[in-house]
């Protein structure tokens, strides 16, 4: 894999990577990027259609438990049920308040797999694809290589790293703690690690040979000099352009990263079992089981009525912890900016 622009943007499902930000993000020679998470992959197929002609796009996909290899089926499988149903009765206020009737943990769970077979299916024909959220069997990475396409994953520890790397990955999105939205940690049960990304990117650089891109807190043209020095071959912007004209990101999202200057945010299960970093609010007081997608299914009716409703007391507001540096505009001109090529506002 190789990369000719500095700049690559993150895929963040849920709506903020909308075609036009890929689109717009490849027109400065960047490498724009679908988010394939929680769609069908008749949609992912339709969305990639619609932006095949406009320079380097990948497509993210996330990786189910059934497919991860990193999990440890037993333990992920222990009171799954129990813990599920205690944390629906933690979602009762929020879903009265605003109205809602919440899924029953059954239903929460009748699909689990995300589509993945058919989304398999339709990656031979996308030049580049990523994994988030786990590492599936070397035999997906052959599948895929067979079509020429350029595999990535997503890792956040050195160990992550040696794994992807030895199930085939052509290269690596190395992800830091200060990175918003979700952590791709392989083990849905473990806690992320806390090395600052420089430090990581040092470790990640000494132990493999394929290329990899730094991602969280990259937010200034000087932020994507410093992990070009610590050895990455591009800077992976998310918080960076969810201001920006183009991308898909809820009025609630916006008005709450605009609004609140407190520059704090926090680690939470709450918003789907997975850890992800979030503005703190209402909702992030609440403990959630370490269980995708079904908490994700749980608590979907509540964030979908919380942004009809304009109340960011209960839906999600992710952003990584250079969140106050985002920029508004059109994103082609803040990719240019971090890329160092042009002043910005």
């Amino acid at each position: 894999m190789e990369f000719h622009h500095p700049i690559v943007a993150a895929p963040m499902a849920g709506g903020p990577s909308s075609n036009e930000l890929a689109r717009a993000v490849a027109s400065t020679g960047a490498l724009g990027f679908l988010g394939g998470g929680n769609k069908t992959a008749q949609q992912i197929v339709e969305d990639y259609r619609s932006v095949a002609d406009a320079g380097a796009v990948g497509v993210n996909l996330f990786v189910p438990d059934a497919a991860n290899t990193a999990v440890d089926v037993a333990k992920s499988s222990a009171q799954r049920g129990e813990k599920l149903a205690a944390f629906r009765e933690q979602l009762m206020p929020f879903a009265e308040r605003l109205g809602v009737e919440l899924p029953t943990v059954e239903q929460a769970g009748e699909d689990v797999s995300d589509d993945w077979d058919a989304k398999l299916e339709a990656a031979v024909e996308w030049p580049i694809v990523t994994f988030t959220f786990g590492l599936p069997a070397p035999a997906v990475f052959q599948r895929l290589h067979a079509s020429d396409t350029q595999v990535g994953v997503t890792i956040t520890s050195v160990a992550e790293a040696h794994n992807a790397v030895a199930h085939g990955a052509d290269f690596l999105v190395v992800q830091g703690p200060e990175a918003g939205g979700h952590r791709s940690v392989h083990d849905p049960l473990g806690e992320p690690e806390t090395l600052e990304l420089p430090a990581l990117l040092d470790d990640v650089n000494a132990v493999v040979d394929v290329p990899f891109v730094a991602a969280g807190g990259i937010a200034t043209p000087e932020d994507v000099r410093d992990v070009l020095a610590h050895g990455a071959s591009a800077a992976s912007v998310g918080t960076a352009l969810l201001l920006s004209d183009e991308a898909g990101s809820n009025p609630v999202h916006r008005q709450m990263l605009q609004e609140d200057r407190s520059g704090v945010t926090q680690l939470t299960r709450v918003y789907s079992g997975r850890v992800s970093r979030s503005l703190v609010n209402e909702f992030m007081s609440l403990t959630a089981p370490a269980v995708y997608p079904e908490v994700n299914a749980l608590t979907v009716p509540i964030k979908r009525a919380a942004i009809q409703a304009r109340d960011p007391r209960s839906t999600h507001l992710f952003a990584g912890t250079r969140y106050l540096q985002a920029k508004t505009g059109p994103a082609a001109e803040i990719v240019e900016w971090l890329a160092g090529n042009r002043h910005k506002e």
